[in-house]
């Protein structure tokens, strides 16, 4: 049973008193206090820590497809507008296509209300590659807080000269912020 009776019996709590704001008690040889996490982490089971709990931040994506899965890309601002669905504090963003450029690199900016959110030319896929995690210029955030219902929006400045990719979609990687 839970609420401190085992086998029907009361159980005698030997441990100590917590001492911090959002301790929480745990076990694994003998009592311990957890301290709290920090902001927007949740506590999740994990049994490669002695206490079989840890904190962990609460990562999350948001997916956009700026394209058809099949057309070749066109250059162009506003390729998808989206507005953010809940505070967001963005950790890193990338790219991916389902068909690689060929003759010149992807580039892609995204604006949060009519800002570049990376320095230089955003995110690059590079020719003959499908994601732009191998790129040889990774993207520079320089904006990670975005707001509720904040507006972005995509812009592509390069597709591949020879071959235009195909099937774009950027990720969001980051967390949802509790205001």
């Amino acid at each position: 049973m839970s609420g401190g009776m085992s086998g029907g019996s009361a159980t005698t709590d030997t441990g100590f008193d917590l001492d911090t704001k959002g301790q929480i008690h745990g076990y694994s040889t003998n009592q311990i206090a957890i301290n709290v996490g920090t902001d927007n982490q949740i506590l999740i089971a994990d049994s490669g820590v002695a206490s079989g709990i840890s904190y962990q931040n609460n990562d999350q994506s948001i997916i956009c497809a700026c394209s058809d899965e099949s057309t070749d890309l066109t250059t162009g601002d506003d390729k998808l507008q989206i507005r953010v669905p809940y505070d967001f504090t963005l950790t890193g963003i990338k790219a991916n296509v389902n068909v690689a450029p060929v003759g010149s690199d992807i580039h892609v900016q995204v604006q949060a209300d009519g800002v570049d959110i990376m320095s230089g030319v955003g995110i690059t896929i590079d020719v003959t590659e499908l994601t732009s995690l191998t790129s040889t210029t990774l993207p520079t955030l320089t904006t990670t807080v975005l707001n509720n219902d904040q507006i972005l929006s995509f812009d592509l400045d390069q597709i591949g000269s020879g071959t235009a990719g195909q099937g774009l979609k950027v990720t969001l990687v980051g967390f949802r912020r509790f205001v």
